[in-house]
């Protein structure tokens, strides 16, 4: 509380006095606690196992922090005890200058009466005291000058014990100080810190955090690369003192931190300090603390591309993924925003690190991952499935999109892994949003010119592996004719008409096109496209034991088996779909390039002879029956993959209803018949797969086509 001049100074010595008492008392109730400690190591000895050796560290690891703690306790009892004499001291010293003060202040009124009587005696004849006037006069304005001396006196006391009060504070904060910040302390304990290594190691993060408010921005060039050249060199120096970091990040923000470093690079030992200084920090932080800092290493790096420099890239290695899930949540929040303020491509660019990092994090952490991409709120769901899907620099992400697909897989995983209904809904709203979103033209991650990194892929189909059974649904919706749906759900559909077994966990509504597109693009290498069809053979092995089992009819088996296929299909389909996408996007090229050709021969005809524009014409028009076609050769190399893929998916159900059935007592002949259907190279099996596989293999006309 702030103290006001020439009154009574605030602070309760009684209280101080308490608190000194009451911490006595707890450091002594720890000394008996150490007693016991000991008392119990003595009954260990001569006792040899694994447990015994198990709780000797205990005790040893109690000990330690029970003597620092004890130590603490003592120093902030003798801190405070002292203090509050002190201050009792001080505020005597203040109350006599105040009586005192107040005295002398009734004496100068006193004399200012006296010199007016004195005036009013010069002024009147007829007073016998009239020629003694003037001696009067003089000894009121002597009186009053010594009275005005004394209350100047009796402040500059009040003030000087004001000064000593403060004085008195800093000098025990100094001695306290960092004693309050428990979790730093007990960190402390861990490591074996003693009590002055301590305080000194709290006094050097604040050194330290010195040192960069050290090397402003409003100094001389030279003078600034100096302070920047010193303050790098004790960041080299601080190491990874939990307790020096804490106080350090406890007094510096992002801001302070980025402006004395500035936009040029640092080296990786100055890089590797701030990161592991971060992390000891972190161990010591309340979550809410751990999100605030997260927040800010991204909400206060500058938003213009030139300031921001190699700012970007320090922020991305301070947040590594080792740290607590709270850091990675507010930088995650922050750049979303930041998305939304500023989504140019140099934005996109300068931060492409720093959106791997915090990717990376979060996909570290599961269920925060969950909660970021879908939170209960869906307007906001939405908006950051657009920032980190449908946002992407225009050459892709540094790391092929691994980072960024990574987060959605750990996302997905975290809601499809629960029998959370509510948590489930939220992941396929996710999903479904997000395929929509990764295939955005030009700006889905999905949608650009450059290719993603086979990790990325692997992400991408772990995170579709638990919405499999919605890919048959997806193509045959958009077959029938309907809008092209908005993300949404499905719920948990039925799989197969008529056998009342459905879905175990709630299914995005997926956009056919999209998921089709997204697909492809994930399947444009042997590795990635591996990974799709080992998504698939793990549904169908699923579906198999769905379909076979106890209980289970011939008729049910069947639906279940065909329904099973088409989702198998579609994937498959869109898989082979790549080879036919790059060939026409090939021929669109070449075709392109054609017609430019023939548009500049035409225009340049104008300018020549007629002749010479007959010719042009001429070669114009036979330009189209020399262009090369890819895609029919691409569609006639997926044909011939279609009866391996079908036999691959459908053998296995025929098989395994066939043992199903000739474990019930059917007959050889009763299980060729009853299995005829599932025969991979029956009409029906070749329509339930082959016109799903046809759709998404892009070999009719379009999707959504009936023929």
């Amino acid at each position: 509380m702030q103290d006001v001049e020439f009154l009574a100074l605030t602070g309760s010595p009684g209280e101080l006095s308490d608190l000194s008492a009451t911490a006595a008392r707890a450091a002594g109730a720890l000394t008996e606690t150490r007693t016991g400690l000991a008392r119990v190591e003595r009954d260990l000895e001569g006792h040899v196992s694994g447990a015994v050796d198990t709780a000797r560290q205990l005790l040893a690891d109690l000990r330690a922090e029970v003597d620092l703690c004890a130590e603490v306790l003592g120093r902030a009892s003798r801190a405070l005890a002292g203090r509050s004499g002190s201050l009792a001291g001080e505020q005597q010293d203040a109350h006599r200058a105040i009586l005192a003060r107040d005295e002398a202040l009734v004496r100068v009124d006193r004399a200012a009466d006296d010199e007016a009587t004195a005036l009013r005696i010069a002024a009147d004849p007829f007073d016998p005291r009239q020629p003694d006037w003037a001696s009067l006069s003089w000894l009121a304005r002597m009186r009053g000058g010594e009275a005005r001396a004394d209350v100047m006196a009796a402040e500059s006391r009040w003030r000087q014990a004001r000064d000593a009060k403060q004085a008195g504070s800093r000098q025990t904060a100094s001695h306290l100080t960092g004693l309050a910040h428990v979790r730093a302390v007990r960190l402390a304990s861990a490591a074996g810190t003693g009590l002055t290594a301590y305080t000194g190691s709290w006094q050097s993060g604040l050194d330290l955090a010195g040192l960069v408010l050290g090397a402003g921005p409003d100094m001389p060039s030279e003078t600034r690369a100096a302070a920047r050249d010193e303050l790098l060199a004790a960041i080299r120096a601080a190491g990874s003192d939990p307790v020096l970091w804490t106080a350090f990040w406890e007094t510096t923000t992002p801001a302070e931190l980025y402006t004395a470093i500035g936009v040029t690079s640092v080296d990786d030992d100055v890089t590797v300090a701030l990161t592991d200084g971060l992390a000891a920090w972190a161990r010591s932080a309340t979550p809410s603390e751990q999100e605030a800092l997260g927040r800010a290493l991204v909400e206060e790096l500058p938003a213009s591309y030139v300031e921001i420099g190699d700012r970007a890239e320090l922020a991305a290695a301070l947040l590594a993924p080792s740290l607590p899930s709270a850091v990675h949540v507010g930088a995650a929040d922050a750049l979303v925003g930041r998305r939304q303020q500023q989504s140019d491509d140099a934005d996109l660019v300068a931060t492409g690190s720093l959106t791997v990092a915090i990717a990376d994090g979060l996909a570290a952490h599961p269920p925060a991952a969950l909660e970021h991409l879908a939170p209960s709120d869906e307007e906001v769901s939405l908006a950051r499935t657009h920032a980190w899907f449908g946002t992407t620099p225009p050459d892709g992400w540094p790391d092929g999109g691994t980072a960024v697909t990574g987060l959605l897989a750990a996302a997905v995983g975290a809601g499809t892994g629960t029998d959370d209904v509510c948590r489930q809904r939220r992941t396929a709203l996710l999903a479904s949003a997000a395929t929509k979103e990764l295939v955005t033209p030009g700006n889905g991650l999905l949608g650009g010119p450059y290719p993603v990194s086979d990790a990325a892929s692997r992400n991408v189909a772990d995170a579709y592996a638990p919405y499999l059974v919605s890919a048959g649904d997806a193509v045959q919706w958009q077959q029938h004719g309907r809008p092209r749906p908005e993300p949404g759900l499905l719920g948990t559909p039925q799989l197969a008409e008529g056998t009342g077994e459905y879905a175990e966990i709630v299914q995005p509504h997926l956009d056919a096109f999209a998921f089709r597109d997204v697909i492809a693009a994930t399947s444009g290498t042997e590795a990635s496209s591996g990974y799709w069809l080992q998504r698939v053979d793990t549904y169908l092995d699923d579906a198999v034991t769905g379909v076979t089992a106890e209980g289970r009819s011939s008729g049910d088996a069947e639906a279940l088996a065909e329904g099973a296929t088409r989702d198998a299909a579609a994937v498959l389909g869109a898989v082979e779909s790549e080879s036919i996408m790059v060939a026409r996007a090939e021929d669109d090229a070449t075709a392109a390039t054609a017609a430019w050709f023939s548009s500049g021969l035409s225009v340049a005809a104008t300018r020549s002879p007629a002749g010479t524009s007959l010719a042009a014409t001429g070669v114009g028009a036979l330009l189209p029956p020399f262009l090369p076609d890819g895609v029919g050769p691409a569609r006639e190399e997926v044909l011939t993959t279609e009866p391996g893929l079908r036999e691959r998916t459908t053998g296995r159900f025929q098989q395994a209803v066939g043992d199903m059935l000739a474990a019930q007592g059917y007959s050889a002949e009763e299980v060729e018949r009853a299995t005829e259907r599932l025969d991979p190279h029956s009409d029906n099996m070749k329509d339930v797969f082959g016109s799903t596989f046809a759709v998404n293999a892009d070999l009719r006309r379009e999707l959504g086509e009936l023929t």
